[in-house]
């Protein structure tokens, strides 16, 4: 009896950490979106570009919807008309979305340390992909902004040793800030 309750807790535990590293991993679709649109246009192919747009046009209706407001028909127009220059662009401020998206769930979790916390890796994770085709004083303020929001949203410590408090204030002035460079784009 006592062996097959041992297995049946490896089993589950085996199960539950599949689980958990297969959500750790996640799928980012705004990046598999950008990297097979600018496979295809840097091949010239631009059909197989329209088709990743089609295959992934909720995402961006979604950011188009939500943060930036000419980004669908940008990114559309821009395909259509072969515009490498511009497909590019759209590339880049459909990024500049998903850091304003981010940004915007680790204020709305802020009192949520851990998920804040991913939040705001996230943001980050999409800050370096962006950071690349910023000019240096634009990325240094962006990035300073990104680190001052990660530091507001304090850390509960363990059992409360090393403790910080959140800093809402700071939080919301410097998301402005990081909003403000990202809509410029």
């Amino acid at each position: 009896m006592r062996l097959i309750l041992l297995f049946i807790v490896a089993i589950v535990t085996s199960i539950n950490l599949h689980a958990y590293s297969y959500a750790a991993a996640g799928k980012e679709p705004t990046i598999d979106a950008k990297e097979a649109i600018l496979k295809a246009v840097n091949s010239d192919d631009y059909k197989s570009a329209k088709e990743v747009f089609v295959k992934y046009e909720k995402n961006y209706k979604y950011l188009n919807d939500e943060f930036s407001p000419r980004l669908f028909e940008g990114l559309k127009g821009a395909i259509n008309n072969r515009n490498k220059t511009d497909i590019a662009k759209w590339l880049n401020i459909s990024i500049a979305s998903e850091i304003q998206r981010r940004l915007d769930g680790g204020l709305k979790n802020i009192k949520q340390f851990n998920i804040a916390k991913v939040m705001l890796a996230k943001a980050n994770k999409f800050y370096k992909l962006l950071s690349v085709s910023l000019e240096k004083n634009i990325d240094e303020k962006l990035n300073k902004a990104i680190k001052k929001c990660v530091e507001s949203i304090g850390n509960p410590g363990l059992f409360g040793v090393g403790a910080k408090p959140i800093n809402i204030d700071e939080y919301e002035k410097n998301q402005g800030i990081a909003i403000n460079i990202l809509k410029s784009l």
